[in-house]
């Protein structure tokens, strides 16, 4: 096999490997530019560049001919390609080295062609840029050539002077380094979201503890709740029975102011008649002296009388002065029971008020504990996600 057959293989074998690169590049959902650099979704600063992919090769002028740039190749075989230049450096012209051996190989070549300018045979329309473009962007305009032109070389140039060129497998090297980087940057994140999603399902289960806790609590602030409020319930009945016994109170000390007053009455009628008695009594013993000796046992009775009279007009004053103060104290005891339903009907209220803020309280932890039931159900669900986010992490690490 010839040196020019050798070469032609190496480069069919290359340009349908690209093939298939660039096919799974059109059917990657990501894109041509996902073929270069898939997992770049987060911009790193690449320490891929075109300057280590870049070869050297041979810059001609329009006045080298075909026969001196067929030698050139000849002598140099590991060449790809020559580029036309103009007196600036700048590209003009590139010449595929397969496409010139295929025109300069014919019957009649050597005599029509020799002689003539390389820049007759070489293509226009070439693909050139600087030499620190973002290589992602230099893979992705590479792909997207036209299919005649897709296996040209890439014409590189620095400050707009010829620099070198870069060949299909320079671009299949450049994305692989760049495939590489990807790769290392998606472990790299792959391990960043690990320690994150680690640190977080800690968090999420010391919130799921502090919501167990928060719950333990809101129950036994409940349960104390309800003591409270049926403590005060009791309190309030009670209240309310003394407030009943306090009226009950309060009339009978009514009705004993009433019955003695009845009963100073009837005194005062008694002492009255013990005076008329008295009187009737001294009457008669006077009656009785002027009888003589048959008036005596009489007068013996009349003094009698005199002086049961006195004892019950004294014991009627007595009775009075009883009265008086027992009406006193009765009357006393009305109003300091009066005071005292009031006090019991304002401490009944209070205790009302606050039976009734109990309830709202045992309401309000009701709806704590529902809330801090759903907190910790979640904080629950929420790390045995980050749970499956962390396995499904540790696997992609395992795998990469």
């Amino acid at each position: 096999m010839s040196t020019l057959q050798a070469e032609n293989r190496t480069s069919i074998t290359q340009q349908e490997g690209f093939k298939e690169r660039k096919k799974e590049a059109e059917s990657n959902p990501l894109g041509t530019e996902g073929f270069a650099a898939a997992a770049l979704a987060e911009k790193k600063i690449s320490v891929v560049s075109a300057a280590e992919c870049c070869r050297t090769v041979p810059a001609l002028t329009a006045s080298v001919t075909c026969k001196e740039a067929l030698g050139m190749l000849k002598a140099n075989p590991h060449i790809p390609c020559m580029v036309i230049c103009g007196p600036d450096q700048r590209p003009e012209g590139l010449l595929m080295k397969d496409a010139f051996y295929r025109k300069l190989t014919g019957r009649f070549a050597a005599d029509l062609y020799f002689d003539r300018s390389v820049k007759k045979f070489a293509e226009e329309d070439i693909l050139v840029m600087d030499i620190n473009e973002d290589p992602v962007h230099m893979i992705q305009r590479a792909l997207e050539r036209p299919e005649s032109r897709f296996y040209d070389c890439v014409i590189v140039t620095e400050n707009d002077r010829f620099a070198g060129v870069l060949t299909v497998q320079d671009l299949l090297k450049m994305s692989g380094q760049l495939q590489m980087e990807a790769e290392e940057q998606r472990k790299a994140t792959v391990s960043e979201n690990y320690s994150h999603v680690s640190g977080m399902e800690m968090s999420l289960g010391e919130v799921a503890e502090a919501a167990s806790l928060t719950l333990e609590e809101c129950l036994r602030m409940k349960q104390w709740t309800s003591e409270g409020r049926l403590k005060l319930d009791e309190a309030s009945q009670s209240y309310e029975e003394a407030v009943a016994h306090m009226n009950r109170n309060e009339k009978q000390v009514a009705r004993l102011i009433e019955d003695a007053g009845k009963i100073s009455s009837l005194t005062q009628g008694i002492a009255e008649l013990a005076d008329r008695s008295g009187l009737l009594a001294i009457n008669a013993s006077i009656e009785a002296a002027h009888a003589g000796s048959q008036g005596r046992g009489f007068q013996i009775v009349a003094a009698e009388v005199r002086s049961l009279a006195a004892q019950t007009r004294n014991l009627a004053s007595d009775i009075s002065g009883l009265l008086e103060r027992i009406s006193q104290l009765a009357a006393e005891t009305g109003r300091l029971t009066s005071s005292g339903v009031r006090q019991i009907q304002a401490g009944a209220e209070q205790l009302t008020e606050g039976s009734r803020m109990f309830g709202e309280l045992e309401q309000a932890v009701g709806s704590v504990e529902k809330t801090g039931r759903s907190v910790h159900q979640l904080a629950r669900d929420t790390a045995k996600q980050a749970l499956g986010v962390k396995g499904e992490l540790e696997r992609t690490l395992t795998s990469g």
